[in-house]
């Protein structure tokens, strides 16, 4: 099946609102001095969102062999309430993680990094004047954690994915696995547009699925 770009002149487009990034974000220290700390367990850091967030990014440290590290995202540092749960492959040297999952309000939030396997590192600030860290589970005024809160748009916004029912053009790229690329379908429920991880022939694949509901 192919996917392509939309020509019919008779288009039904379906809209869904969403909160883009904006471009703007806090970091969870201050200070320029940084370190590599080694986990033994588990790393964490408290933080006051001032905006709507979607995505943060956590700059690992030192890899000494791939690693796994699970990602955690609380409401406190009691972790009473659990927002968002992710697990990352690290190979060895240096790496970012992008968390992302759907945008959640300003307020306050506890950023945990948990070793899982291997050995990693977590790159530390430790000219920060925060202290909001947590080492092996306990408060620690030795670092901050270096990573960023990404924000996102405060209002949602309504943005055009997908058109019902209208053929595609042909030749840009062939699906490997099978989605339906060939037109959108009505249905009671969830209907698959493309499927994350599918392969492409030329070489690629498909990062994020587009995905639409509409009841008859």
């Amino acid at each position: 099946m192919t996917i392509g770009k939309i020509t019919s002149s008779q288009q039904n487009t379906v809209f869904v609102k969403v909160r883009p990034e904006d471009g703007t974000f806090i970091e969870t220290h201050n200070g320029t001095a940084r370190s590599n700390y080694y986990i033994i367990d588990s790393v964490g850091e408290q933080f006051s969102a001032a905006h709507w967030f979607g995505c943060i990014k956590v700059k690992m440290g030192n890899v000494v062999e791939s690693a796994r590290v699970r990602v955690n995202l609380y409401d406190t540092s009691a972790k009473a309430l659990a927002y968002y749960e992710t697990e990352s492959d690290l190979s060895a040297g240096g790496s970012v993680i992008h968390v992302i999952f759907n945008p959640l309000p300003a307020g306050n939030y506890y950023l945990e990094i948990k070793k899982v396997s291997g050995s990693c590192g977590i790159s530390v600030v430790t000219d920060s004047t925060l202290h909001n860290a947590y080492k092996e589970g306990a408060v620690t005024n030795q670092w901050d954690i270096e990573s960023k809160i990404m924000y996102v748009s405060d209002v949602e916004e309504e943005r055009a994915i997908a058109v019902v029912g209208d053929d595609v053009d042909n030749g840009v790229t062939v699906t490997g696995t099978g989605s339906d690329f060939n037109f959108i379908k009505l249905g009671l429920d969830e209907k698959a547009i493309c499927r994350e991880g599918d392969l492409l022939s030329n070489g690629g694949k498909i990062l994020n699925g587009c995905w639409f509901v509409e009841e008859q």
